[in-house]
C-alpha cells in the first residue's frame, strides 16, 4: 500500500463523544440544497437541541461539520456520495461509522487497534488502548481524553460494548450492502492515507471488524480495480 501525504486539513482526535441523533442531525443539514454558510447557520440552530448554545456554535459544531458538511478534501467525494445515496444505507450506523472512519483519522486508529485485538482474542480496556494510541499520536491531554470519547461514540453507534476499566467487546456485525461495502473500503483507504488497498481481504480490514464481510460492488463510482505486477489487484480511489 502506497502512503499518501497527510492532508493538513485533517481533523485531530475527537474532543467530545458523538451520538447517532447528533450525526443524523448533521447529515440532514448536509443534505439540504444550501450554501456552506447557510448550512452552517442551520446546523447551529439544530445542534441547540442536543447541547448548549455555546457548544452548538463552536466545539460540537466544529467536530461534526468535519464529518458531513466540510470534510477533508480527500473524503469529499465519498461523503457526497453517501449524502446523495441514502438508499444504500438502511442501517445508518454503518453510514455514520464509515464517515467517521474516513474523516477522522484518530477514529480509524482506534478501530484498527480494536479490530486487530479482536482478531487475536486479546482483552482490551480503555487504559490499554490509550497506551497504544499515545505511542502513535503523542502524549497529550487531547489524545488521552479522545480515546474514551471515541469508545463512547462507537458504543453509541452499537459498534462496541464496554469501556472505562471494563473490557471493550465487539457487538454483532452490522449489515452492509455490496455498494456500501465498497464505500467502506474507500473509507479505509482514506483513513490510512493510502493510494490503494489490495482487493484480497479489503472488506476484512481490521478497521471494518464491525461490518459484514461482503464483497465490494465494483459499480461504486469512486473506486477502480487495477492490476499491478504479479497480478496483484488493488482498489484505487478515483
Amino acid at each position: 500500500m502506497s502512503p499518501r501525504p497527510t492532508d493538513p486539513g485533517s481533523p485531530r482526535p475527537l474532543d467530545r463523544a458523538l451520538s447517532l441523533p447528533v450525526l443524523e442531525t448533521v447529515y440532514r443539514i448536509a443534505s439540504l440544497d444550501l450554501s456552506i454558510k447557510e448550512r452552517s447557520a442551520q446546523l447551529t440552530i439544530a445542534l441547540r437541541e442536543h447541547t448548549t448554545d455555546a457548544d452548538a456554535k463552536a466545539g460540537l459544531k466544529w467536530a461534526v461539520s468535519r464529518v458531513w458538511i466540510n470534510p477533508p478534501r480527500p473524503a469529499a467525494a465519498m461523503v457526497r456520495w453517501a449524502i446523495d445515496h441514502p438508499e444504500h444505507f438502511p442501517d445508518r450506523r454503518v453510514m455514520h461509522t464509515g464517515a467517521l472512519l474516513a474523516t477522522v483519522p484518530f477514529v480509524g486508529s482506534v478501530l484498527g487497534q480494536l479490530g486487530r485485538s479482536f482478531a487475536l482474542d486479546e482483552t482490551l480496556t480503555v487504559p490499554n488502548l490509550r497506551r497504544r494510541l499515545v505511542a502513535r499520536w503523542g502524549e497529550t491531554s487531547t489524545v488521552r481524553e479522545a480515546v474514551g470519547k471515541t469508545i463512547t461514540s462507537l458504543r453509541r453507534l452499537d459498534v462496541v460494548d464496554g469501556g472505562g476499566n471494563q473490557p471493550v467487546t465487539r457487538r454483532a456485525r452490522l449489515h452492509a450492502s455490496p455498494l456500501a461495502t465498497a464505500w467502506l473500503v474507500h473509507a479505509v483507504i482514506l483513513c490510512r492515507q493510502a493510494s490503494s488497498i489490495e482487493v484480497r481481504g479489503a472488506a476484512a480490514a481490521p478497521e471494518l471488524f464491525w461490518a459484514d464481510e461482503t464483497t465490494p460492488d465494483p459499480d461504486y463510482p469512486h473506486l477502480e480495480l487495477h492490476t499491478e505486477a504479479l497480478n496483484r489487484r488493488v482498489w484505487v480511489p478515483v
